[in-house]
């Protein structure tokens, strides 16, 4: 006997057509795909950035130094080996999650912290450059300052200063408003009476950086003369020898996807691609003709209240209500026993459960009912309670209630 298809062949081959379709459509977005991502700030603080508020300046006079310069599209603290150190230039709570940048400042390497300051934007006449420049919010930089060293406070001074601690020697010429940073348990590097230009952490043998102020380090601080050797010196100064990996991905960057025709048939894709092909062998397997009368599917609902309470259980565990039902009959065991055992009339529940604890403990019960609502309550305010706790709660609830009614000698007997 020969049963009929689910889908016309008509629907099958369309169906066929549209999934070809789609896959091919897929792969040339992502062959198509640009080296620097949608979101890449091309004229923000970046080492690819030759805008004022870029660092391709600096990168390129490391280069010129001898110093190897990596400008990571991906996996930064992969790129790093002994001597080397990671550059987190200008990171803001827009660009990079929080929980990605703690994981970096609490890798195994040394790492510049800058502190952002400015914000431009592109000018439509020259790509790369930017038409004006504007200072961030000072919670950006506070933001970014936190992640490192929690306690401490960045604030903007509208006048010059003086250097009373310069361990690099060269004095920085910072454009006003000048960013510094206020913190006793930054050891500074270069201060003045009013903050903290750049300071040093020191965790388990590793150093962090801390500069305040980008304006003494990027393409527009560079065409000064103090500020070109301070850069230079501070970069000599935090890394004695290694790479200058600087972490692009803050700035929207991600590197070229490999041949997708290639990473289907690598490991792990493979995996997925074996699975893909399972899936269309079943599907052609499901929607093609098959041969004899098909299984009497079982009977979706059990017949019996046995089936009943199975059903409504399922049903209530699918909807998520357990902490619901076990706060619902922990209340009503309390009022049942309060019943029973002839409460003063008009109590509220938190004075009902008081007037039990005492019963209880005249009775000798070993069981706490105050304490037993009050980790249902604790439980029942978690937005994923323990199942297994709230089944606890629910027996410890019942022999309570068989404890403090009937007495502990007959609650002992078999039930």
């Amino acid at each position: 006997m020969r049963a009929e298809t689910v889908f016309s062949p008509r629907l099958l081959a369309l169906w066929i057509v549209a999934g070809i379709l789609t896959f091919a459509c897929s792969l040339w977005f992502m062959t198509r795909g640009e080296r620097q991502g949608r979101g890449a700030d091309t004229v923000g603080p970046s080492a690819f950035s030759r805008s004022a508020i870029g660092y391709a300046g600096i990168a390129e006079i490391l280069k010129q130094l001898g110093v190897t310069v990596v400008k990571s599209e991906a996996d930064a603290a992969g790129k790093l080996d002994h001597g080397s150190i990671l550059v987190l230039a200008e990171p803001r709570p827009e660009t990079q999650s929080e929980e990605t940048l703690h994981q970096q400042l609490a890798e195994r390497h040394d790492v510049l912290l800058i502190l952002p300051k400015w914000l431009g934007r592109e000018s439509p006449d020259k790509p790369g450059w930017v038409e004006d420049v504007v200072t961030a919010p000072l919670s950006d930089a506070q933001w970014a300052l936190d992640l490192a060293l929690t306690g401490a406070t960045v604030d903007r001074i509208y006048q010059d200063q003086h250097w009373r601690v310069n361990a690099l020697t060269h004095d920085p010429e910072p454009d006003t408003p000048v960013q510094l940073i206020h913190a006793a348990g930054l050891h500074p590097v270069v201060a003045s009476n009013d903050g903290i230009l750049l300071g040093e952490l020191t965790r388990s043998g590793r150093h962090i950086w801390v500069l305040a102020d980008p304006g003494v380090i990027d393409n527009h601080a560079l065409a000064q003369e103090a500020n070109a050797e301070f850069a230079v010196a501070l970069m000599n100064a935090i890394h004695p020898n290694g790479k200058v990996v600087f972490d692009e991905t803050l700035h929207g960057y991600v590197a070229p996807t490999a041949s997708p025709l290639k990473l289907l048939f690598e490991y792990p894709f493979v995996f997925a691609t074996v699975q893909g092909a399972l899936a269309l062998a079943l599907l052609f397997w499901a929607t093609a003709q098959r041969f004899g009368a098909p299984e009497t599917p079982p009977p979706a609902l059990l017949a019996g209240k046995q089936g009943l309470i199975e059903n409504g259980a399922r049903l209530l565990d699918f909807a998520g209500h357990q902490p619901v039902i076990v706060q619902r009959y922990v209340e009503a065991s309390v009022r049942d026993a309060a019943r029973q055992l002839h409460a003063p009339r008009g109590l509220a529940l938190e004075a009902m459960l008081d007037w039990l604890g005492r019963v209880g403990t005249a009775r000798a019960v070993k069981v706490d009912c105050m304490a037993l609502w009050q980790r249902m309550r604790a439980l029942a305010s978690d937005r994923r309670p323990d199942r297994t706790a709230l089944l606890v709660i629910a027996q410890q609830t019942h022999a309570w209630r068989r404890m403090i009614v009937d007495g502990p000698a007959r609650n002992s007997r078999p039930h």
